[in-house]
């Protein structure tokens, strides 16, 4: 199916396995004292306005313990500034968490909201903004109403504290375990824990569901200095005791709420020095937290722990040196690059315990790891082919780490966070991840360990969900019932039927297949439909790598059923300068329409629709408008025809094929891009048009891209530098969409570098001109001084 375009490049000359003259260095060791110079050009700010949903919080490369200021917005997300909690205009402060999730669209963890504070007054704080500052491993911040600083920093399980207080005044600090859960959508601590272990140590657990459901992080914390009073606060009520709640693991078989408020507040006294706090997590239990901070060996040096965190950060940025380029190019490059390696983070103890996807504790084997915060649906599509360039020996740890949650859970997550199956979004993207890498590198991975690879994919994208009825039945607010999400039923369909028919939820009777409990969330047809083909594609090739040819045929068989849901029809959609799109089909096989004609003119423009014409009447909807999107829960997903029409990267000269030869494609191109960017029914995930091409969300990344395989080439160029140039600015406002916990990064990175991986399980890149007049990538550990690209 796939044929690369002679522009292509093969992805053995960017990892640099032929020629580039590797006598050279063989390590990266002893950089020289410049090193820390390429931090200059990191701004963990930029993006915190807006969409981006960015946390300035310093963290380690790929470390577990994100301390950082969780803004206030008493009209917003329950207190939320965003769903990172924090958002730079917002002055508010809540308090200073230690967990966050950088860049997504929704909001989580944020355990452990410590708040230095004078006198009685715990409201949140004003933030003098003028004194905010936010680097590499470091964020500081004057707070206005008590005159206290604080200062935050981090190892890899470790969180460092240091609030300096006015002279004169007792210095308190306030931990709230359950803090700005977004209760209005249901979710509420299971259980907190809390237990003063000594005069100068604290440890707790919170058991929560919110997105992630059931999930339990555990901490063990110890100042610099004892504390010389306690105000404990149980559910809202004063309390004199030194331990409240159980410390134990809360799975999905509990289903009785314990403790779930608790405010503690504790006084050191006035004097001169700083209170420093440091506090290690653990998702197995207090003593793993405790064997953490055990560990670490800063003891209170603050600032000894700000430079080694610093330097760990430097070593991973000088893997690129650019040339040319403006000082807001390799800004913007290298912070992309810093949050690269935010996540997917480790997520296990020191001594290797961790918690699998059957919420048990195991003990990771020599050379395995455990990461969490996987966003796959966004980070198949550059952010993972990216991490098998920059840092191959990552890329295989995640597909073991896949392939061991699918043998704790039983299936492949869509959207891991801490070892919970949230369900969340589209598909089956795993696939994609595991074939890339296994294709790319195949001598990494022994036969036994590709067949199990092929048996994950197998089982998730065929997932038998009468395996949940064991399960405990619980509504998560953002997703529904659990057991509909964690795998939903659309690849039976296309496998049965064809296609996946759009009217499976809202028309049974119209004759679904298997009508039963397990169809509640069989929707969203179209884009289930077109990406759990490539899906299918991506499977196909682990099935050729295992030798099981059976496997490869019936894969390649689904990979083609993208096709039913292109609509050719030149005479109807030409006044849209386009000869056809991918458009939802009901069971029987008749095109779905999605709009009343009465609200749009001849020229398919929208009109203020006349009385009696509801746009919101599907009664009423007697044609299919391209420009109609949607969120979720109808035919598409966060969009709408325009953008989705394109997601055919396995069989790119198909969809040349289905819309009518190489120059109609070409010209359907041209239309996405010169189409009316006002006119459809926008999305909050729609953002950054040019045209209908939408760069502020995944599923069109690719699309400027695909002028390469036309005879019109120069228009990636032309529209990938205006996509660079016009969503990425170094400035709090300067990231168009959600940041997508490295996927935005890492479009921004390959299309400076000057190339792009249309089709990840293929090892082949597609070029344009790069940012940069010459960069240098050091992959792993070999050092390739004259290999780089022009």
């Amino acid at each position: 199916m796939f044929k690369p375009h002679k522009l292509a490049i093969m992805v053995t000359a960017l990892l640099g396995l032929y020629g580039c003259n590797t006598n050279d260095e063989t390590t990266d060791n002893g950089r020289p004292d410049n090193a820390l110079q390429v931090l200059q050009y990191v701004d963990p700010l930029i993006g915190t306005d807006g969409l981006g949903n960015v946390n300035p919080a310093p963290v380690m490369p790929e470390g577990m313990i994100q301390p950082g200021p969780d803004s206030w917005n008493q009209a917003n997300w329950n207190g939320k500034g965003s769903p990172s909690d924090y958002h730079h205009q917002l002055a508010k402060l809540s308090g200073f968490s230690n967990t966050h999730i950088s860049g997504a669209g929704k909001g989580d963890l944020n355990d452990f909201a410590f708040l230095p504070f004078t006198g009685s007054n715990t409201d949140p704080v004003t933030i003098n903004k003028p004194s905010e500052l936010s680097e590499v491993g470091y964020y500081k911040a004057d707070l206005v109403e008590t005159g206290i600083k604080a200062e935050l920093t981090a190892t890899q399980r470790v969180a460092f504290h240091r609030y300096s207080y006015p002279a004169g005044e007792d210095r308190k600090v306030q931990l709230d375990l359950q803090h700005e859960l977004l209760e209005q959508y249901g979710n509420h601590s299971r259980n907190i824990y809390y237990k003063r272990v000594s005069d100068n140590a604290i440890a707790g657990a919170r058991t929560s569901n919110e997105w992630g459901q059931w999930q339990t992080v555990f901490f063990y914390a110890e100042f610099s200095e004892p504390f010389v009073d306690q105000l404990l606060y149980v559910d809202g009520k004063l309390s004199s005791d030194t331990e409240v709640g159980l410390a134990d693991y809360i799975g999905y078989g509990e289903t009785r709420p314990r403790v779930r408020d608790v405010v503690t507040r504790l006084n050191f006294a006035k004097g001169e020095q700083p209170i420093t706090m440091k506090m290690a997590i653990s998702g197995t239990g207090i003593e793993g937290a405790m064997a953490n901070l055990r560990a670490d060996e800063h003891g209170y040096r603050f600032d000894q722990v700000v430079q080694e965190n610093k330097q760990a950060w430097a070593k991973v940025l000088n893997k690129f040196t650019l040339e040319g380029g403006s000082d807001a190019d390799k800004t913007m490059f290298y912070t992309s690059l810093y949050r690269t390696y935010i996540a997917p983070f480790v997520y296990q103890d020191v001594d290797g315990h961790y918690r699998g996807m059957d919420g048990k504790v195991h003990q990771a084997k020599p050379g395995f790891t455990n990461y969490s915060v996987y966003s796959m649906w966004d980070t198949f599509r550059a952010a993972h082919p990216l991490k098998t360039i920059i840092e191959k020996e990552r890329a295989i740890d995640y597909v073991h780490d896949l392939l061991n949650k699918y043998k704790t859970g039983g299936i492949m997550p869509k959207w891991e966070l801490h070892s919970d199956y949230t369900g969340e979004m589209v598909g089956y993207p795993a696939v994609s991840i595991i074939a890339d890498v296994i294709v790319k590198y195949p001598d990494a991975f022994t036969p036994e360990e590709i067949k199990l690879a092929l048996q994950a994919a197998n089982v998730s994208a065929n997932f038998d969900l009468a395996l949940t009825n064991t399960w405990v039945p619980y509504q998560d607010p953002w997703n529904g019932d659990k057991r509909f999400t964690v795998m939903t039923r659309h690849g039976q369909y296309a496998e049965q039927h064809g296609y996946v028919p759009a009217n499976v939820k809202y028309k049974p009777e119209e004759g679904g297949m298997a009508q039963d409990k397990y169809d509640e969330l069989v929707n969203e047809s179209v884009s289930y439909g077109v990406e759990n083909a490539y899906y299918d594609w991506c499977i196909a090739q682990l099935a050729r790598l295992a030798g099981d040819k059976s496997a490869e045929n019936r894969y390649l068989a689904r990979a083609t059923t993208w096709r039913a849901y292109f609509d050719y029809n030149p005479a109807e959609y030409g006044k849209y300068g386009s000869t056809g799109f991918m458009r939802p089909k009901n069971y029987d096989g008749s095109w779905v329409n999605n709009y009343p004609s009465c609200a749009i003119d001849k020229n398919g423009n929208p009109v203020t629709p006349p009385p009696g014409c509801d746009i919101n009447d599907s009664s009423r909807y007697d044609t299919f408008w391209p420009y109609r999107a949607e969120h979720r829960g109808q035919d598409f997903t966060e969009g709408n025809t325009w953008q989705w029409s394109w997601f055919v990267p396995h069989d790119i000269e198909g969809l040349k094929e289905v819309m009518g030869g190489e120059e109609k494609f070409r010209k359907n191109l041209d239309a996405l891009f010169t189409a009316n960017s006002n006119a459809d029914t926008s999305q909050g995930d729609m953002t950054g048009y040019i045209g209908q091409f939408v760069m502020g969300n995944e599923p069109d990344h690719h699309v400027p891209y695909l002028y390469n395989w036309t005879k019109e080439p120069w228009k990636t160029q032309e529209y990938v530098d205006q996509a660079v140039r016009s969503f990425f600015h170094p400035t709090t406002t300067g990231l168009i969409g959600n940041e997508d916990v490295g996927q935005m990064s890492a479009w921004y990175i390959m299309s400076a570098l000057g190339f792009y991986q249309v089709t990840p399980g293929v090892p082949v890149y597609t070029s344009e001109i790069p940012s940069f007049l010459e960069t240098q990538i050091i992959p792993s550990v070999r050092v390739y001084k004259r290999c780089c690209f022009r």
